[in-house]
């Protein structure tokens, strides 16, 4: 076999990669939009409810199990466990109801993403409250 038979069949390999690489993240998008849909329904366990508002809850919070500055391991641990906990909700949930919710995804989430204005309110009012209580213990502390 030729060297430009090798290069050839390597940029296959690596072409077809790359397509399965995308699909399958176009999958994981709908799955997590899917989820941010089906948190309310009656019909997902209460287990899976509770990985999918950890997930989101960790994503959006401040404190971290390993700081952000520390380069490539401070973002991956966001990625392990945020990953981990919606891919045990997506198992937590019966496949015709995240099918059904998939679905739902794709048209409604077609013109954009939401906005969840309830969450802002939420990680500010966590920054004002811990402002407010360091500024209280410092002057408790003189």
């Amino acid at each position: 076999m030729s060297l430009k038979t090798k290069l050839i069949e390597r940029r296959e390999r690596v072409r077809r990669y790359r397509l399965q690489l995308q699909s399958r993240i176009m999958e994981l998008k709908w799955s997590v939009l899917a989820l941010y849909l089906a948190r309310r329904d009656p019909r997902v366990p209460l287990k899976a409810k509770a990985a999918i508002v950890l997930a989101v809850g960790y994503f959006f919070s401040p404190i971290d199990l390993i700081p952000d500055f520390i380069p490539v391991i401070g973002q991956l641990d966001e990625v392990v466990i945020v990953g981990a906990l919606a891919a045990f909700a997506l198992r937590c949930i019966p496949s015709g109801v995240m099918d059904e919710y998939r679905a739902r995804a794709k048209v409604e989430f077609a013109k954009g993403t939401p906005r969840s204005y309830m969450v802002g309110i939420i990680i500010v009012s966590v920054y004002v409250i811990g402002a407010v209580g360091v500024v209280l213990l410092a002057m408790w502390m003189l």
